[in-house]
C-alpha cells in the first residue's frame, strides 16, 4: 500500500499534521506522535543504491516521485501509516521522517546503524550545539524562547568492570548510587538569559554536563521550535514543516562542511615523489584530544576495556590494546563505520587518533561527542594545529553563505 505517490503530497500531509500537533501542544495534550526525523551519514565512496540496501533489509521500499522512498515493515500498531519516509538529501546524508512512536522507531533506528558498515548518526558535538545557539542568539528577538538540554552520563566512572576493581579501587567508588549517574540539567527562557545563564555554567568545571549539551531546540518562524538531539534527532514542535526543512538543510551544510575539512586535514597518506633525497612525503595530522585534568585511572582502565572488549556505547571502535606503560596503550583497530583502519593512542590525559586515507571523517564527529557525554567533557580538540572549535565556527560561516 503506498500512502501518497509524489514527495509534494507528502510534504502538504507534514505541513498539516505539524499544524495539528502544534495546536495540540497549545492545549497541551497530543492525540498522536509529533514528526520526527533521524538523520544519517554515509561516506562519499557509496552510491545511494548501497543505502537503499541497507534498509531493504529492514523495510519493504516503494519510491514516489521526488526521489523518496515509503518504508514499511508492517510491525507497529498503527497500520494507517507507514513506518517512514527516507529522503536523500545529497550524497552522504538521508533523512528517514516518521510519525509513528518514538520508542519503537528508535530501536529500529538504532539496530540498523548497529549492522550496517555504511551508515552513521549525525554526531551533534557540545561545540557544534553552542556555535548555533550563539548564531540563534544574533539573529532572533530577545524576547523569544529557546530550550537547552546538557547531560553526562558517568556510569563509566562509577560502574567500574572486576578487572578494574581488582586494582585496589577506593571504597567511595562502592558508595555511589549509580541512579545518580546521570547528570541532566534543562531550561527553556528567553535568548538573553539563556546566554548569561549558559556562560556561567560553563566557567564552573564541577558542573559536568555544562560542556555537554544534548539538545537545542531552535526558535520557529511561526512559534515553537524544532529540537535538535545530540544523536541527530529532530523532534518537530512548530506548526510548520516548510520552516523545519530549511532549518534541517542548514544544519545538514554546516555539518557537511564539518566533515570535509576534517579530511582535508586528517587523512594520512604518502604522495611518491622521483627524487634522489626522498621517496615521498607523508601528509595529514592526529586528532588530539587534551584532557583539562588527567582521567582518574580507574576511569581509564575501565574505558579501554569497555570501548575495545566489551564493545560499550557508540563509539564503534574495534581493536586490541597493547599496554605500553602503567598509563599508556596503542590501539591498531578498525572504526567500524567503514570498517577502515584507525591508530590510536591513549593516556589519561591525552587521545590521539591517527586517520589514514579512507576514514570517514565523521568518526572524529561521534569519538567527541560521546566522550563529552560518557567519559569527561572537559578537554579541548585539535585537528592538526586547528582547534575544533575554529573548524566548527568556519563551516558555519560557509554554510551561512551557502
Amino acid at each position: 500500500m503506498t500512502f501518497y505517490k509524489a514527495k509534494d503530497d507528502l510534504y502538504d500531509y507534514f505541513n498539516k499534521y505539524s499544524a495539528e500537533k502544534k495546536d495540540e501542544l497549545d492545549e497541551r495534550k497530543t492525540n498522536s506522535p509529533l514528526l520526527k526525523i533521524y538523520n544519517f551519514e554515509t561516506s562519499s565512496i557509496h552510491d545511494g543504491n548501497e543505502v537503499l540496501n541497507v534498509f531493504k533489509q529492514f523495510y519493504e521500499i516503494k519510491e514516489m516521485e521526488g526521489n523518496i522512498f515509503e518504508l514499511n515493515s508492517g510491525n507497529y500498531k498503527d497500520k494507517n501509516k507507514p513506518d517512514g519516509w527516507l529522503e536523500p538529501l545529497s550524497d552522504r546524508f538521508y533523512t528517514f521522517y516518521t510519525t509513528q512512536k518514538v520508542n519503537e522507531v528508535e530501536n529500529a533506528i538504532k539496530k540498523i546503524i548497529k549492522e550496517s558498515t555504511i551508515l552513521d548518526s549525525l554526531w551533534l558535538a557540545d561545540t557544534f550545539f553552542y556555535n548555533l545557539f550563539t548564531w540563534i542568539y544574533n539573529n532572533f528577538p530577545n524576547y523569544r524562547f529557546v530550550k537547552m538540554k546538557m547531560e553526562f552520563d558517568s556510569k563509566l566512572m562509577w560502574n567500574l568492570l572486576e578487572e578494574v576493581k581488582q586494582d585496589n579501587v577506593p571504597d567511595y567508588y562502592n558508595e555511589i548510587d549509580l541512579r545518580e549517574s546521570q547528570k541532566k540539567f534543562e531550561f527553556t527562557e528567553r535568548l538573553p538569559l539563556v546566554n548569561e545563564l549558559i556562560e556561567q555554567l560553563r566557567k564552573i568545571k564541577v558542573f559536568s554536563p555544562a560542556r555537554s549539551i544534548s539538545m537545542l531546540r531552535f526558535p520557529g518562524n511561526k512559534g515553537g521550535g524544532f529540537d535538535f538531539y545530540y544523536d541527530g534527532k529532530i523532534t518537530n514542535r512548530s506548526s510548520s514543516f516548510v520552516d523545519l526543512y530549511h532549518n534541517l538543510k542548514f544544519v545538514i551544510n554546516i555539518y557537511h562542511n564539518l566533515i570535509n575539512q576534517i579530511e582535508e586535514k586528517t587523512w594520512f597518506n604518502i604522495s611518491s615523489h622521483h627524487f634522489k633525497s626522498s621517496g615521498g612525503i607523508i601528509k595529514g595530522s592526529p586528532v588530539i584530544m587534551e584532557f583539562d585534568e588527567p582521567l582518574d585511572k580507574y576511569l581509564f582502565e575501565n574505558f579501554i576495556i569497555r570501548t575495545f572488549e566489551k564493545r560499550y556505547g557508540n563509539f564503534r571502535l574495534w581493536g586490541e590494546p597493547i599496554k605500553l606503560s602503567e598509563n599508556k596503550y596503542h590501539v591498531y583497530g578498525l572504526d567500524l563505520h567503514l570498517w577502515q583502519e584507525i591508530f590510536m593512542e591513549f593516556t589519561p590525559g591525552m587521545f590521539v587518533f591517527v586517520l589514514p586515507e579512507g576514514v570517514c571523517g565523521n568518526t572524529v564527529n561521534r569519538l567527541i561527542t560521546n566522550i563529552q557525554h560518557n567519559l569527561n567533557p572537559d578537554f579541548t580538540v585539535y585537528v592538526g594545529e586547528t582547534s575544533y572549535s575554529e573548524l566548527v565556527e568556519k563551516s558555519l560561516e560557509e554554510g551561512l553563505s551557502q
